[in-house]
């Protein structure tokens, strides 16, 4: 697959993609950072907490304490995504540690929002691991297919940021990162108009049922293109719809063309919006990787409606209906 290899150094040109922020972390930086990562954990005993309350507490706190002091231009980068001036933040030369590396991935996505997962798919783990070799990526294909995480459950309550900690890596796998508006630009206006019409249905992944008609993409309430898609799992709502394949086949060609790739190994960080544009990950032919993910948003309120508190929620609705249950296999 071709695609615009963002490299952990000086030599990669990121002037083209405006939505990237990137920033590599001095030798200095990496040691304060590691430092104080150590010294907070000295408060739970020397190790990473096994209750998600105080884990997401003292990664709060050392986020709040840490990152401005240690890594202070890292903490600006971080306010750019914070504020939507970037879509996609990459960091390397962070500590590979392998004591404070829950801690470290916990306190990055705690800088960037609040920190949440949901009870189930993720067993209830705020640091949840992404662990991947050839033969599970031929058995998986749909977990790579270009896509949003949790395309199905709305987009107030779908996480709004996704971070992957590099643990190892030992193979050519990547991330590839794709932001919508730029992608959405390009596109021609018989297939915008489709994409933002409530026109696609979603295979929802636990029951193989077909959602309620919705749309791909949307506007925010601050005037952001906005994207849910759900990889293959997606059909026109009705049968005599001619401009579903066309568009969402114009659609993957242009984010095809515009993505960006890169490689997470230990040491390096990639955050990026899961509101505003789609990633994948590509598997090499041999070796494998193990990142730690995390979720974050902005405020967790919207997840509170059934009176949960958090940090781990109930899974939202997945907006099916009954018609929707019992004419699942209606359509490959």
């Amino acid at each position: 697959m071709t695609g615009n290899l963002i490299r952990d150094d000086s030599g990669s040109d990121h002037t083209r993609f405006p939505w990237l922020g990137s920033y590599r972390l001095s030798s200095i930086e990496s040691r304060l950072l590691a430092d104080a990562l150590r010294h907070f954990q000295v408060f739970t005993d020397g190790q990473f907490p096994s209750d998600v309350g105080r884990q997401s507490l003292l990664a709060q706190i050392a986020a709040d304490k840490s990152l401005a002091q240690a890594a202070p231009g890292l903490n600006r980068m971080i306010e750019k995504a914070r504020d939507g001036l970037v879509d996609c933040i990459y960091v390397t030369n962070l500590p590979t540690e392998r004591s404070i590396t829950c801690l470290l991935s916990l306190t990055l996505g705690s800088s960037i929002g609040r920190v949440f997962s949901y009870g189930s798919p993720h067993g209830g783990r705020l640091v949840m691991e992404v662990a991947s070799d050839r033969s599970e990526a031929e058995d998986h294909r749909a977990e790579i297919d270009w896509r949003t995480e949790g395309a199905w459950i709305p987009s107030d309550r779908r996480a709004e940021w996704l971070g992957l900690l590099g643990v190892e890596n030992t193979s050519d796998s990547y991330v590839g990162y794709a932001a919508i508006e730029p992608v959405e630009q390009t596109l021609s206006s018989r297939a915008r108009a489709w994409l933002h019409s409530q026109s696609a249905c979603f295979r929802l992944p636990d029951t193989g049922a077909w959602s309620t008609p919705r749309k791909v993409l949307s506007r925010s309430s601050l005037g952001h293109t906005e994207i849910a898609w759900p990889g293959s799992a997606v059909r026109s709502a009705t049968s005599a719809d001619t401009v579903c394949a066309v568009a969402l086949a114009e659609l993957s060609s242009e984010i095809d063309r515009q993505h960006v790739r890169v490689s997470i190994g230990a040491g390096s960080f990639l955050a990026f919006n899961n509101l505003r544009g789609v990633h994948r990950l590509g598997v090499a032919s041999d070796g494998s990787c193990l990142f730690y993910k995390t979720y974050a948003r902005h405020s967790l309120r919207p997840l509170q409606v059934k009176g949960e508190s958090g940090p781990i929620f109930s899974l939202p609705g997945d907006g099916t209906s009954g018609q929707d249950r019992q004419t699942s296999n209606a359509v490959a």
